[in-house]
């Protein structure tokens, strides 16, 4: 099947007018675009902003005359510096309402964008249900700022965030993610684009087993590390043929990507601006590239360890229960490399201590 997506990004450089602004304010206001904040929150926001403003308007004018008064030669100028933290505390303030604005300016237009290309738009739904590695990890998960579609290859694009820890240790972690619908499931693959690491460590939160590491040659080595169940590297060659790799290739590698169900997900970290025109583009290459060379293949794979699979299947739809046996439908999780050198790095600094120690004794 030969995929001809293409986005039309006119609305997203086109000035927003007045009418739309408000035509979009409106239908926010309806629930359009996910659930709006409490009245009460809103109310209690503006309360504190108001006197946050005036206590620092008070704060500059006392601090201003209190720094004239001392202008005699009993008085220092250098008074002048109390004034510095209610200046932040301004600064401050501006930065958060420019914030503010960017992001109302970046869901205005991202909501346009939606109704021109036939996709919904969600400022942030909570709990997202997707089967990807990075849709179970933490507590309050969302998406933000996405589009999504019922239909189509591309099902949902946007930010996604999710935190772990508590107190001190609280962290939000957020990510960019597109998913996209494959004919039917296929076994749990992985492909760890090694641009996005760090000294040898995956940027993803889960690392899976060692011995699920499968080698394609290269040059596709060199970009990806790819993960598939063990017992199902022949599988793993046979979803990913030659043209499949070079479609990967010709994609800037920017995305981890997963298939697992009837799903293949890319990931990626902040930044990724859904409101420039070449993310978009990206995404088509990606979807008529990648997803236009997998589907075939997709279509055509088997999995011979069930019964009644040594021949194709008839054409699947999303949803169909899976035809792969069990132990090809998850990856295996392992420690991560992070841990391995963290334990490592703990045993060599106890025996370079045990070293010193025995060398000073030995020394007596």
């Amino acid at each position: 099947m030969k995929f001809m997506v293409s986005f039309n990004t006119d609305p997203l450089v086109a000035p927003l007018t007045p009418q739309e602004i408000s035509a979009l304010k409106q239908r926010r206001g309806r629930g359009d675009f996910g659930p709006m904040t409490p009245l009460w929150r809103l109310v209690g926001a503006v309360v504190v902003v108001v006197f946050m403003v005036v206590a620092i308007t008070f704060a500059i004018t006392l601090k201003i005359w209190q720094a004239l008064a001392s202008m005699t030669p009993y008085g220092h100028p250098l008074q002048f510096l109390s004034l510095l933290p209610a200046l932040l505390l301004v600064l401050i303030f501006f930065l958060g309402l420019k914030a503010y604005l960017r992001r109302r300016h970046s869901w205005l237009l991202l909501a346009r964008f939606a109704d021109s290309n036939g996709m919904r738009f969600g400022i942030r739904s909570a709990e997202p249900r997707y089967p990807g590695l990075l849709f179970n990890e933490g507590r309050s998960r969302a998406s933000t700022l996405h589009l999504f579609s019922p239909t189509g290859v591309l099902a949902d694009v946007g930010g996604y965030e999710y935190v772990t820890g508590s107190g001190r240790n609280r962290t939000t972690h957020r990510w960019c993610f597109a998913a996209f619908r494959l004919p039917h499931p296929v076994p749990h693959l992985l492909l760890d684009a090694k641009a996005n690491n760090t000294w040898m460590l995956t940027n993803l939160p889960k690392a899976f087993a060692s011995s699920q590491r499968i080698s394609l040659g290269e040059p596709f080595d060199s970009h990806y590390q790819l993960y598939a169940p063990e017992g199902y590297g022949r599988d793993a060659f046979q979803l990913l043929p030659p043209n499949v790799m070079e479609a990967l290739l010709n994609a800037p590698a920017v995305y981890d990507i997963e298939m697992v169900d009837d799903w293949l997900f890319c990931y990626t970290q902040p930044p990724q601006d859904l409101t420039d025109p070449a993310t978009w583009r990206l995404l088509e290459t990606i979807a008529n590239g990648v997803l236009g060379s997998l589907d075939p293949v997709v279509n055509r794979y088997t999995d011979s360890r069930l019964p009644g699979q040594e021949t194709a299947p008839a054409a699947y739809g999303p949803g169909t229960p899976a035809p792969v046996a069990p132990l090809g439908r998850r990856l295996r999780s392992g420690p991560s490399l992070g841990l391995v050198l963290l334990i490592i790095g703990v045993i060599g600094s106890a025996a370079f201590f045990l070293f010193i120690q025995l060398t000073y004794l030995l020394a007596r």
